[in-house]
């Protein structure tokens, strides 16, 4: 029993005397020690970032420090602005896109010079961009165009929206590449644009327009083709810069047109705008290069401040040049109005008046969906109310029992007058 109880004794003592290793010596008991850790976090592999952790800085952002933030804040526009026009081209997007973007950005970064505010990501907030907004509805037209004068009017609903949403799609841009903690301005709300309605030529004025352009000059045959060519087919002057020689199908009468998206789409060629084409294509475009495959060229020995035209010619045309190209071709017709998209326009109407089939508009004019189809649909019901052969109010009244005086009031007749 004695003996027992000193080996019970004698064991309790040499534990006791154990010191106590709380770091596992093997490396085998480390790792797993690690691993515990690890799945304690919630994390795998990782450590936990600031922001899952709920740890903060000084400043009470998460993740970083006010240094790495002064520095971002510190980038000039300029530099964010190639570096977006590099990610849309390398993206796929069109250099139409391209130029959306960095003129809207280019604008307000030249704003923010003129309030003697350094143009850099810093500046780039809602409130500034709002007080941008009054400036512009406050601007003229064409006050900001590089190369058109300035218009007495002001500045148009569409295009005040459409500045918007270029620096609204530049803020998701800089979040999304990790240039901003948080969505600048995703409580913007771009202006309201009026609702005008659809104009359109009428026959009286194509006819004019047709007439005033001659196809024996190099000048005129290509005018008129091309005229004759978007009011056929509905296309964008973009589609009709970019038309090349074998995408024309003129024995078939169609023609295959590279539209927004980069997405193909045929086009129907009537008789007469497919005998303008072929005349001018035969007999007046002169390419500067053979390997030059554009339709539509500059015409030689034209020299216009514009860049409308150039002394050499046989080089394809822009989008502005055509925009002024019709701008003169208005003028000597006696029809202002007279713009590229206004043939887009005149197209999708006549289509819906003769044809009334808003899912091949649609597909002519290479919507995604009918959003777009429906307002022209719009359209064409109130010019079918206004051209509705009815009787008008007035008119239907019974004029027998009004009595019209001199000076062109109404009055029942047999009333006497007040005393």
């Amino acid at each position: 029993m004695a003996s027992s109880t000193n080996a019970k004794t004698n064991a309790k003592t040499s534990t006791k005397q154990q010191p106590v290793n709380k770091r596992p010596s093997s490396a085998r008991a480390r790792q797993d020690v690690a691993v515990r850790r690890r799945a304690h976090e919630g994390k795998t592999g990782t450590p936990r970032t600031p922001a899952q952790t709920g740890k903060t800085g000084k400043t009470g952002k998460t993740g970083k420090t006010r240094g790495d933030r002064m520095r971002k804040d510190a980038i000039s526009l300029v530099q964010l602005t190639e570096l977006l026009a590099n990610e849309k081209a390398a993206s796929g997007k069109s250099s139409q896109t391209v130029i959306w973007y960095t003129g809207a950005i280019r604008r307000y970064g030249d704003w923010l010079v003129e309030q003697e505010l350094e143009p850099t990501l810093a500046n780039l907030t809602l409130e500034r961009v709002r007080a941008y907004i009054v400036a512009l509805q406050r601007a003229q037209a064409r006050e900001l165009h590089p190369f058109q004068p300035t218009e007495e009017r002001l500045l148009s609903d569409s295009s005040i929206n459409s500045y918007v949403r270029a620096l609204r799609g530049f803020s998701n841009w800089l979040f999304e590449e990790g240039y901003t903690d948080e969505l600048a301005l995703a409580r913007l709300k771009a202006p309201k644009v009026t609702q005008k309605a659809q104009p359109i030529l009428v026959a009286e004025e194509i006819a004019d327009i047709v007439c005033s352009l001659n196809p024996r000059t190099e000048t005129g045959a290509r005018d008129q083709a091309m005229f004759l060519l978007l009011l056929d087919t509905g296309m964008r002057a973009g589609e009709l810069c970019g038309l090349h020689l074998q995408h024309l199908h003129l024995d078939d009468g169609y023609a295959i047109v590279l539209g927004k998206g980069r997405k193909e789409r045929p086009v129907k060629i009537g008789a007469r705008a497919a005998k303008a084409v072929r005349f001018y294509v035969l007999h007046w475009r002169h390419p500067a290069q053979p390997h030059e495959d554009h339709v539509f060229l500059t015409c030689r020995g034209v020299v216009n401040a514009g860049v409308a035209f150039s002394s050499a010619g046989g080089k394809p045309l822009t989008v502005c040049a055509l925009d002024q190209i019709f701008t003169r071709i208005g003028r000597q017709a006696g029809v202002e109005r007279l713009h590229p998209h206004l043939l887009c326009h005149t197209f999708a109407c006549m289509h819906l008046l003769r044809y009334r089939d808003p899912f091949a508009l649609k597909s002519l004019l290479g919507h995604t969906t009918l959003q777009m189809t429906n307002h022209y649909c719009e359209a064409v019901r109130q010019m079918e109310v206004v051209r509705a052969d009815t009787t008008s109010i007035v008119d239907g009244i019974d004029t027998r029992a009004l009595d019209v005086n001199r000076r062109g009031r109404l009055g029942r007749k047999g009333q006497k007058k007040p005393v």
